[in-house]
């Protein structure tokens, strides 16, 4: 503990206090300068649809203070997204009877871009297919 105590004490009368906070406040200012760019990036979201969780990848463009809040925020990159909101391409059968049908790419992509009001939604990756659960009476 002592060394480390030694090791500021003769650091501060090569470098001055001051020198030291102005070069922290300029690069908050430079940071805060670069965030209002905008930005291309990769982003994994939640989307939940009828009760069931997919991790679905896309790329998403915005401004960097925004893209930065939904990257860092689980809150903003889980949506819940009703069936009847997207459109399927086709419907496979298995051999148990159940029905699986394949979301396609632009209306998962507009349903997240409405979501998403704030930043652009680029792309959608690979939709895996979902189980249709048919209503019980």
């Amino acid at each position: 503990m002592e060394k480390i105590k030694a090791f500021f004490s003769s650091l501060r009368s090569y470098v001055s206090p001051v020198y030291v906070s102005l070069l922290f406040a300029a690069f908050v200012l430079w940071y805060i300068t670069k965030l209002g760019g905008n930005y291309t990036t990769d982003h994994t979201v939640t989307v939940v649809i009828d009760g069931s969780e997919y991790e679905v990848g896309c790329t998403i463009r915005g401004n960097g203070t925004n893209l930065i809040s939904y990257t860092l925020s689980t809150k903003r990159s889980r949506f819940e997204i009703p069936s009847a909101e997207l459109s399927f391409d086709r419907e496979v059968t298995d051999s148990l009877g159940r029905t699986y049908r394949h979301i396609t790419s632009t209306s998962l992509q507009q349903s997240l871009a409405s979501r998403m009001s704030d930043i652009d939604v680029v792309a959608v990756g690979v939709m895996p297919t979902i189980e249709v659960v048919e209503p019980t009476l």
